[in-house]
């Protein structure tokens, strides 16, 4: 079959079954679709844009196609509509690991608390770690340790044999 003879097929298939839709819309789409790759050998694709334009250029149907969005209902990911604003580099805290004034890891967070939960979990379970919580991002894994401009420092921890050595 050519197109147009699709195109036509497709249609008189559609009003064929028409009767189902208003009772199982999937069952009708399912059986429309099935009906036209068996008749024309179109793939699930094809049949499914023959659906999709027969569904559009005939009457509404009850019961098939979405439900009606909300007026003034706002969808997430419409292009045109603003971003969020990203949060600043010194609203944020980090947990940092020094060895020998180094910085071995370096962690941050958004919010304030989990910073200081995730603080005293890597005491408990790096102890002979020297530990530093701030206000920022702070330095990059190996780099030395020092705060920059806006920078401050909430917590630290030094092992005893670290706070020995000094």
């Amino acid at each position: 079959m050519t197109i147009s003879n699709n195109k036509t097929r497709a249609q008189e298939i559609y009003n064929q079954h028409l009767s189902l839709a208003s009772t199982d819309g999937k069952l009708f789409r399912k059986t429309v679709r099935e009906q036209m790759m068996e008749e024309t050998g179109c793939s699930g694709a094809a049949a499914s844009t023959y659906y999709n334009n027969c569904k559009k250029t005939s009457a509404p149907v009850e019961g098939l196609g979405r439900a009606p969005a909300p007026k003034g209902l706002c969808r997430p990911g419409i292009k045109g509509k603003a971003t969020e604003q990203l949060q600043d580099d010194n609203d944020c805290f980090s947990v940092i690991e020094i060895v020998y004034g180094d910085v071995v890891r370096c962690q941050s967070f958004l919010l304030q608390g989990e910073a200081s939960e995730e603080f005293d979990y890597k005491i408990k379970m790096w102890p002979r770690s020297e530990w530093v919580m701030i206000q920022g991002l702070g330095p990059n894994s190996g780099d030395k340790f020092k705060l920059d401009i806006g920078e401050k420092e909430i917590k630290s921890y030094t092992p005893a044999s670290i706070a020995e050595e000094v």
